[in-house]
């Protein structure tokens, strides 16, 4: 067979779809190492279409060096293969070679950012976001329709802009015929209220399990009926120590298809399907699309409004969902009464802490910490940092973040902000009870914005420590003002970007009133709401009831805030 009949065959079995059989005639071709670039890009295109993407991305880059006129796309294509198989180096090394080609396309600039964000490329990533933002504030559509909506809220705390971005990183969005069939299906509600959460975060060990497993072991089994509904992965499965194995009303779908797993979970005849991933890594959004449950909730995984997600309500309180947020969001507001976190007092750790010495830290100097995963630090929030560790010469800040590229840009940034690189401490990983003890040796916590800590804060406040915030203006940046304010320390969020840099600098100065929080935090940890999980639960409760109440009248989902159940005079543990 000659080399121009190999050639065609493959093409042939290539635009008929059968990739195995286009990678067998191919093969030949590409052992010689000559293939023409049609056939590198059909091996290419094969090989994604299999699921076997280390070669895909070996043969775009191949197939670039043959097709100038599109290299850019192809080693973009390749570049998109190696992040997600978090190969960063590779990715940023053929970003590169894109960007040496003229000016980037959406697709090149969101992937770069996404890199460059994780690596902590901080000066860059500013600029980077900042035309971003440009295009975004002038109505440029690719802006929206290219940023990825998680990454998004790390740099933009605008809650229009956030509204506005309709990038769907998994499935398709859904219709208002698809929500309106949803809402029509026949059902039959019973005496108890089924509910159906839907999570691939299972494991114990995974922050949103840690705030969440009370509240499971916390459900009225007299008036609710539970599926925790898993997609777990198995590498994140592996990491539970226990739940997994004591929680009797876990129903695995991860290995099922979503029609396979849409038909189950109706099987369960559920009222109200929670879902907690939004728009976090992973979700199955065509699963929920496909209209699991008369009504769709919408609760803790994504701090915002899921574009394309088909969710009826989003769960918040007065704090993270302000009113004259409303236009913002396609779900109604449905807002719990002190904060919308849950979290598990009962099997949270804290272990006695460590001493200083034994973490690396000084005993004589004042330790500001930050433990918020390095892609929520920003160019603003490293800047404000540096003011605090100017005005207190006698700190150091001790920070979460690995060796390698992350860690040397980050010094390399604050070098630039004047803070030489031995006033930085970094930590380790730790299994999270060994985390959250090495939390107490801190004397103040630092949040971080616009993307402020979630279960980070909530462990602080667990382990004694106060956190200073900043006054946030989208639900991401609310969070810790929400949790401040459920355990009775509304006062440590400044107002602006100055009473942040002033709070901290005068903590760091008055030993008595760091001694004075840490007190309160101590005795407000197991009497106000943030930590009350039997009480948070109920709450959780009557949102469930007020909205099957509607539905089971064939009522439309009405925005409604939960009347907050009378103020404890005891501790409840």
């Amino acid at each position: 067979m000659s080399r121009d009949d190999q050639i065609g065959d493959v093409l042939e079995a290539y635009s008929t779809g059968d990739w195995r059989l286009c990678l067998t005639r191919a093969a030949p071709l590409l052992t010689q190492g000559n293939a023409p670039a049609p056939v590198l890009l059909a091996a290419a295109q094969s090989y994604s279409r299999l699921g076997h993407m280390p070669e895909a991305a070996h043969f775009y880059e191949l197939a670039a060096d043959l097709m100038p006129d599109r290299a850019a796309l192809l080693l973009t294509l390749a570049a998109r293969i190696h992040v997600q198989l978090f190969e960063e180096s590779k990715a940023l090394a053929l970003l590169r070679r894109v960007q040496a080609l003229g000016p980037m396309t959406p697709e090149v600039l969101s992937t770069l950012r996404k890199i460059l964000r994780t690596r902590l490329a901080l000066s860059e990533l500013a600029r980077l976001d900042a035309l971003v933002h440009q295009a975004m504030l002038a109505g440029e559509a690719w802006a929206f329709e290219h940023e990825d909506p998680f990454f998004h809220l790390m740099w933009c705390g605008d809650e229009r802009l956030n509204a506005l971005v309709r990038h769907m990183p998994a499935g398709q969005p859904f219709t208002s015929e698809m929500r309106a069939a949803r809402r029509a299906r026949t059902h039959r509600f019973g005496e108890k209220i089924r509910i159906g959460y839907l999570s691939n975060d299972v494991s114990d060990q995974h922050p949103t399990m840690i705030l969440f497993q009370g509240v499971l072991e916390a459900h009225d089994p007299e008036r609710f009926d539970i599926r925790l509904f898993c997609y777990t992965d198995a590498d994140l499965a592996e990491t539970d120590l226990e739940f997994r194995k004591r929680y009797p009303n876990l129903v695995d779908i991860r290995d099922l298809d979503d029609d396979a797993a849409a038909q189950l979970i109706r099987s369960h005849e559920i009222d109200i399907l929670v879902d907690m991933k939004g728009h976090t890594r992973d979700a199955r959004v065509d699963l929920v699309n496909r209209g699991l449950a008369p009504v769709h909730v919408a609760w803790l995984g994504f701090p915002g409004t899921g574009y394309g997600i088909d969710c009826d309500y989003i769960l918040g309180d007065p704090i993270v969902l302000q009113d004259g947020s409303e236009p913002y969001y396609h779900e109604l507001f449905c807002r719990l009464p002190e904060t919308y976190q849950s979290n598990d007092w009962k099997r949270r750790p804290r272990p006695e802490p460590p001493s200083r010495a034994s973490l690396g830290l000084p005993e004589d100097a004042i330790v500001f910490g930050s433990f918020n995963k390095p892609a929520k630090i920003t160019a603003r929030v490293a800047g404000l940092w540096a003011r605090i560790l100017q005005a207190v010469p006698d700190s150091v800040l001790w920070v979460l973040c690995q060796p390698g590229p992350a860690r040397e840009n980050f010094v390399t940034h604050l070098q630039g902000l004047g803070i030489e690189p031995s006033r930085v401490i970094y930590m380790p990983r730790a299994d999270y009870a060994d985390h959250v003890a090495r939390i107490a040796a801190v004397d103040v916590a630092l949040d971080t914005f616009p993307y402020s800590g979630h279960t980070t804060t909530s462990d602080c406040l667990w382990a004694g420590v106060p956190v200073v915030a900043l006054k946030g203006t989208n639900f991401a940046s609310r969070v810790s003002e929400s949790l401040l304010s459920a355990i009775g320390l509304e006062e440590l969020v400044a107002k602006d970007e100055q009473a942040f840099v002033d709070m901290a600098v005068m903590m760091a100065r008055s030993p008595l009133r760091r001694r004075a929080l840490k007190a309160r935090i101590e005795q407000n940890r197991l009497r106000m709401p943030l930590f009350d999980t039997e009480r948070f639960t109920r709450h959780l409760e009557t949102a469930f009831e007020m909205m099957v109440a509607r539905a089971a009248k064939g009522l439309p989902p009405e925005a409604f805030d939960v009347p907050a159940l009378p103020r404890r005079d005891a501790p409840f543990a």
